[in-house]
């Protein structure tokens, strides 16, 4: 008798314990800030710079908007020159004065596709399911020694991102992006460090590395110096350049 209330006992405490995919969702906004708060942030501004090499700085920003419409912006300056690269709504375009040209050209679809995965100033997780995605829970991992939580979470084009989450803090560590097209899969991820907490009260990663799927970086750390939530943002800024 005594063995089977042990038992029943170890499977009770089992469930108890047990974590789902929306008990992690829910630990990861609380450590962050909370969903209310979260849920009020229309836009994000990031501001800082990419480590080159020793001494060499290149200003980074990115911008973040779901209102008027989701969109990004994206630029980058370097001896006087800035890229830009920007989406609205299921449009986009970039604009490289590196390569020599001046005129901006249209993003493709598959880059557009790409780009929303990270467009979202709210991110992906917050009220999945009212944004048509699906999110599973896949376990356990060590990531250079810090215990992860590992969620996937899957978009109606069937692209995945999956989130490993510090199982200590609940911040998210990595995301890995996988992207499906016709003829191929785009596969990168981007890891976070340096957690702060804004003047808005969320807390925020002021350091970012992006990855591509071989392993290489692409270019330096980015270091954010400034974040603001919920800026005025002129809509025009994302708008197509005209030809010079």
């Amino acid at each position: 008798m005594r063995s089977t209330l042990f038992v029943l006992l170890l499977v009770a405490g089992g469930r108890l314990f047990a974590q789902t995919a929306d008990d992690i969702i829910n630990k990861h906004f609380d450590a962050i800030g909370g969903k209310e708060k979260w849920a009020r942030v229309n836009a994000i501004r990031y501001t800082g710079n990419m480590l080159l090499g020793p001494g060499m700085l290149a200003p980074v920003a990115e911008t973040q908007v779901i209102k008027p419409f989701k969109g990004a912006l994206t630029e980058f300056s370097w001896q006087g020159m800035t890229s830009k690269r920007a989406t609205r709504a299921d449009s986009g375009w970039t604009y490289n004065p590196f390569s020599g040209k001046r005129d901006a050209d249209p993003m493709s679809p598959n880059d557009i596709r790409s780009e929303k995965l990270s467009s979202d100033p709210q991110g992906l997780l917050l009220n999945y399911k009212e944004k048509g995605y699906t999110v599973e829970y896949l376990g356990t991992d060590d990531m250079d020694g810090t215990d992860v939580l590992k969620i996937r979470l899957t978009t109606k084009d069937g692209d995945m991102v999956y989130y490993y989450i510090d199982a200590e803090t609940y911040y998210i560590l990595k995301e890995i992006r996988r992207v499906k097209l016709k003829d191929k899969e785009e596969k990168g991820y981007i890891t976070f460090s340096d957690f702060k907490k804004t003047e808005f009260g969320i807390t925020v990663p002021y350091s970012v590395q992006s990855v591509d799927e071989n392993g290489n970086e692409q270019g330096g750390p980015i270091n954010f110096s400034k974040v603001e939530v919920n800026l005025p943002v002129d809509a025009t800024v994302f708008d197509k350049p005209k030809s010079k």
